[in-house]
């Protein structure tokens, strides 16, 4: 019996020790859980570059973290108890379980997840999928020209097979 309780602690440590720390999930960007305060992210983060958005009060209401390379990685945006409430990813580390991130083809996108709705803005379009807080943003300039410059519905069909993510939103 003791052995067997040694063996299952083991093998639990050795699941925990390779769980992806880029992994985004619906209850987690990497190490950034949805129910951590901005202030708790502050320390999650030693080893990344981080500014602070805060009000002229002195309260924070986001974070951006930077990598070794100075560039942006996620973009935190709180709720008014300080849980983040929309985490921006820039990073190609991030990924969702099924593989999915920044730079990914929106084939990728259309493979595995059931999308519910795309949503052109002006600078971009917002690729919403069912069950699941992601929203996979695509820069228009990547788009054909017809539909760079339009405020009308796209239909999937109209977006090319390669055209790569370039952002992914998580609300919580």
């Amino acid at each position: 019996m003791k052995k067997f309780l040694l063996l299952t602690s083991i093998v639990f440590s050795l699941v925990a020790c390779t769980q992806n720390p880029y992994e985004i999930s619906n209850e987690a960007v990497g190490s950034l859980k949805k129910t951590d305060t901005l202030r708790n992210i502050l320390e999650t983060f030693t080893t990344d570059s981080i500014s602070i958005d805060s009000l002229r009060t002195g309260e924070i209401v986001g974070l951006n973290t930077f990598d070794n390379n100075k560039q942006l990685s996620l973009k935190i945006r709180s709720n008014f108890y300080g849980l983040p409430e929309v985490v921006q990813v820039f990073d190609k580390r991030f990924t969702t379980p099924e593989g999915v991130g920044v730079g990914s083809a929106f084939a990728d996108v259309q493979k595995k997840y059931n999308i519910i709705r795309i949503t052109p803005s002006i600078r971009s379009v917002s690729v919403a999928v069912k069950d699941k807080p992601f929203i996979f943003l695509i820069d228009k300039n990547e788009l054909p020209e017809s539909l760079r410059y339009t405020m009308q519905p796209i239909e999937a069909v109209q977006i090319g097979d390669n055209v790569p993510i370039s952002q992914v939103l998580i609300s919580w």
